[in-house]
């Protein structure tokens, strides 16, 4: 895993995202801070350093805060709100410089780990900003379920068929949200993010019930119903091992069609609106 660099996917340490208690912290948070906490988490994710290196520790990434602004749209006080979060929330820690080196907290040893696809997030070959992430307003209930659901996602997906098997009832118990508002993150995260096939999908095709929807990561390699940038190197060291088996009929939850078909018409975005400064966690540029 020499030229990791060159991979179309990003380390992600699995702990927090799917601990109920956990995203209980997270919508206790103001919305917009948290939010901007989340996108910034998953930018680093993108960004850091997956060994050791002479100038920094593995799982790090030096990012100014104009860096930050500039990859996901935000506005100054948003991120250092964010970071401010990741922070309390012991995702992060400050380790000094200037700017700034921020580390991933369980980077190097974490008990699993899980890929996120570089491509479906940045949008494009180019890495100096995340637009998946950027297409998602900093202002809706919605974007923060949906960056929670995306987290979760990717941290019960099978290593080897690169799925998540999830039920409507024990995906929004694990978030804490009804199962209209984790219909409406699963809309958003679909345009861009994930591709659903529904129990009742599955149904039609073969014939048979399963308890459960399928999920993929957009840029997974068995991602059926999309070619996109594959998984490329060595797994996590440990199974993604999907942690659903409710029975749970979840048809008519969804009310897209087949993405097989096309993908559903992206929203309408408003823009980003600031907020005062707080007390800055980090050194400026």
């Amino acid at each position: 895993m020499k030229n990791y660099k060159e991979f179309g996917w990003a380390k992600m340490p699995v702990s927090w995202q799917k601990d109920p208690e956990f995203q209980k912290r997270i919508r206790a948070a103001r919305q917009g801070d948290a939010i901007a906490a989340l996108k910034l988490y998953i930018a680093i994710c993108l960004k850091a350093e997956f060994y050791e290196t002479d100038r920094r520790p593995a799982g790090s990434a030096q990012l100014s805060l104009t860096s930050l602004c500039e990859m996901l749209d935000l506005s100054r006080p948003m991120v250092v709100a964010g970071l401010k979060l990741l922070v309390e929330w012991n995702i992060i820690v400050r380790t000094g410089g200037r700017p700034s080196i921020l580390q991933i907290v369980g980077f190097d040893e974490p008990e699993y780990w899980a890929k996120l696809q570089k491509r479906p997030l940045y949008g494009s070959k180019k890495e100096d900003s995340v637009q998946a992430l950027i297409q998602l307003p900093n202002r809706r209930r919605s974007t923060l379920h949906a960056l929670q659901l995306y987290l979760y996602l990717a941290s019960i997906r099978d290593k080897y068929t690169n799925m998540a098997k999830l039920s409507y009832d024990l995906g929004a118990k694990t978030l804490g949200i009804s199962r209209n508002q984790f219909t409406s993150a699963l809309s958003l995260l679909a345009i861009d993010l994930v591709t659903v096939r529904t129990a009742a999908e599955i149904k039609h095709e073969t014939g048979q019930r399963f308890p459960s929807n399928q999920y993929w990561l957009r840029g997974s390699r068995h991602d059926p119903y999309e070619t996109g940038p594959a998984d490329v190197g060595a797994e996590g060291t440990k199974s993604d091992a999907t942690d659903d088996d409710d029975d749970d009929d979840a048809l008519g939850d969804i009310d897209w069609a087949p993405q097989r078909s096309g993908r559903p018409l992206p929203v309408s975005r408003p823009g980003v609106s600031s907020r005062l400064p707080l007390a800055s966690v980090v050194d400026d540029d």
